[in-house]
């Protein structure tokens, strides 16, 4: 039986961006129909909110939560999704296509021996696991499957109707281990610029 991991980040703010909850809804979908497992696991600085938002989709809720955690990194990012595949025993992730996500999971996949696609258009399983996304500027279409696990999918946005339905949910904190030049890295802020300005 297939184990399903929705893995997401929060925003600054503490709360899912509207991708996550649209991948929400394809995890959730594909873990109805393959008779599987469905874990949620988030990472940020404080996921509480961000976990009751989703909690009404009945899956266990794990979560790398801290400071160090809160604003994206490579290090830190990738170990806090490592844990949570080793954690729930993960055979299939399914995450939104951030920059954030798209940055760390890839190498995950290379840690645990893992495969991965990335800006799938959809996730199905009428016949077994498959997913969809176009090559080659939108001019080929296909369908793909793998035997490979763990199977780490990244879903473009638009492509599903957000996931809503809160509800109270208990988290399970999971920890990561920060390599020492992670630990020494300090992000002191972030800079963007006013609306208006050009940047090109």
């Amino acid at each position: 039986m297939e184990k399903i991991l929705f893995l997401a980040h929060t925003d600054g703010q503490g709360v899912l961006p509207k991708a996550a909850l649209e991948v929400l809804s394809a995890a959730k979908s594909l873990a109805d129909g393959l008779g599987g497992e469905l874990a949620v696991g988030l990472v940020g600085g404080d996921v509480s909110a961000a976990a009751e938002s989703i909690g009404g989709c009945g899956a266990s809720f794990f979560a790398v939560s801290g400071e160090e955690y809160k604003l994206p990194r490579y290090g830190s990012d990738a170990a806090a999704f490592e844990a949570l595949c080793k954690e729930t025993g993960a055979t299939v992730v399914v995450a939104p296509a951030t920059s954030r996500v798209s940055r760390a999971l890839p190498g995950v996949a290379q840690r645990l021996d893992g495969r991965i696609d990335t800006h799938a258009t959809g996730v199905s399983a009428e016949d077994g696991l498959t997913v969809t996304r176009w090559y080659y500027r939108q001019r080929m279409y296909a369908n793909l499957s793998r035997s490979q696990r763990p199977w780490m999918i990244t879903v473009s946005a638009g492509c599903y109707d957000s996931w809503s339905g809160s509800g109270s949910v208990d988290v399970s904190n999971v920890s990561a281990s920060l390599e020492a030049a992670v630990s020494s890295t300090t992000i002191t802020g972030v800079e963007t610029p006013s609306a208006d300005e050009q940047t090109i």
